[in-house]
């Protein structure tokens, strides 16, 4: 095994702090502690400079938060300088160690990733029948639960540099959770410390160099070929339901006598393959992929939530759009095509003012392009005949079927009339983002929440 000896003044150097800052504020550059560290820059990464040479660099308090979606977690955020750190070692830490993790290991590394994760399943699923048998383990309380001295235990193992041991240590001891019922005793150490804080970028990398010693008991010790693991979460693919049960005691029993992690009974799930795989967030079959019902539930609460905040006008269109192709960009890996399908309608359900049908009384050159084949010519001045505009918040969509994006359409009357009022940018921009989802105007009709 190679290890490194020589890291500690490379990782503390000014240049790597300075690309561990930009790092560290990316996406948050107009947080107030972001410009305070700012204003001074050179001298706060100075100091902190300082104060990793001689040693006596300490870690901040963290800030303190909790998120809600199926289950509560705890989230511990560190200070500015704090993560200004962390990435620093990070810079270096994460090239040494990602060599040595195993190819189906996928969570928090380049190239890997969710959707990596659950091909790589599928493409194992393909070379097992249906009647075969898979089992997955879910680590309990993961985060809260790896044992401090043995991860330094074995981060000791490929850093021989002091410096780096001991502030790695000052990190991993900066916190320490209270007991709870998924901790394992460590019989080695009289005082018991336990947990790496959710939100040190750290803990991320510290995660997989943990669980690494599973990944190479199993591969090397068990022999197991078809393993894939994303973080707590493992799945091993094999013919005979006896064959799992052994390896099921024998993971428990490393994970409880080694690295001191439990997993419950109810936790593990020992099934046919013609039933699913349910891993990273899909729901994995031999000829399709389905999402995971809890993931999509869990999507449309927060969906709902943003969109009152869009109709309150506390968040732009903007970033509730970057929430709708995130979600369908998850869902393209997938065969749940009547959940895109909904999607994309709550899409234009919320963006779109639609003209419902024809045009203003007495002005048809201004009745707009959805009113184009009815009759509202400019020549169309009739007090009594006409079609009244009808442009509000989209209930129904049930005349757009008439409406056609082209070239000759734009040119219309009542087109270049809107397009000089400023109003038909938007209509267009919907119409193109439709094309865009691969659903004509055609087929939206009534849609409705």
């Amino acid at each position: 095994m190679k290890t490194y000896d020589n890291l500690y003044y490379e990782i503390i150097s000014l240049p790597n702090l300075y690309q561990a800052y930009y790092k560290a504020i990316k996406g948050k550059k107009d947080k107030f502690k972001v410009l305070d560290f700012e204003e001074n820059l050179h001298e706060n990464l100075w100091n902190l400079h300082k104060e990793l040479l001689e040693n006596i660099y300490e870690v901040s308090e963290y800030s303190e938060f909790y998120i809600n979606d199926y289950k509560t977690r705890k989230i511990l955020a560190p200070k500015l300088r704090d993560a200004i750190v962390q990435h620093a070692i990070y810079n270096y830490l994460e090239e040494i160690y990602d060599g040595t993790f195993i190819f189906d290991s996928f969570s928090c590394r380049k190239g890997k990733g969710t959707h990596k994760g659950f091909r790589r399943l599928r493409s194992f699923l393909h070379k097992h029948k249906n009647e075969d048998y898979f089992i997955k383990f879910d680590v309990s309380k993961y985060f809260y639960s790896i044992d401090q001295y043995k991860l330094v235990e074995i981060l000791e193992k490929k850093m021989k540099d002091s410096n780096l041991i001991i502030l790695l240590k000052k990190i991993i001891s900066s916190h320490n959770e209270e007991e709870i019922p998924a901790h394992i005793l460590n019989d080695n150490f009289e005082v018991q410390r336990k947990g790496i804080p959710i939100g040190n970028l750290l803990s991320q990398l510290f995660a997989n160099i943990y669980l690494n010693e599973l990944d190479y008991f199993v591969k090397h010790n068990l022999k197991i070929k078809y393993y894939v693991r994303y973080v707590d979460d493992f799945v091993i693919l094999e013919k005979g339901k006896d064959s799992l049960s052994i390896i099921r005691m024998r993971i428990k029993s490393f994970l409880k006598r080694v690295l001191f992690l439990k997993i419950e009974d109810r936790k593990i799930q020992i099934n046919k393959i013609s039933f699913g795989v349910d891993f990273v967030g899909f729901v994995v079959f031999k000829k399709l992929i389905r999402v995971r019902t809890r993931n999509y539930t869990r999507f449309r609460k927060m969906l709902n939530d943003k969109i009152k905040l869009y109709h309150s006008k506390k968040l732009s269109m903007l970033k509730l759009n970057a929430s709708f192709q995130s979600y369908l960009g998850h869902l393209s890996h997938s065969n749940s095509n009547k959940i895109k399908e909904r999607i994309i309608q709550i899409k234009v359900m919320t963006f779109s003012k639609a003209v419902k049908r024809g045009g203003n009384w007495n002005n048809g050159a201004n009745a707009g392009p959805f009113c184009s084949n009815l009759n509202n010519g400019a020549t169309n001045t009739n007090n009594n005949i006409g079609f009244r505009c009808c442009s509000e918040p989209l209930k129904g969509i049930s005349s757009l079927r008439r409406f056609n994006n082209s070239k000759a359409q734009k040119l219309l009357p009542s087109t270049l009339a809107e397009n000089q009022r400023g109003n038909f940018n938007f209509e267009i921009s919907l119409m193109n983002n439709l094309n865009n989802d691969k659903m004509g105007a055609s087929s939206i009709q009534d849609l409705s929440l």
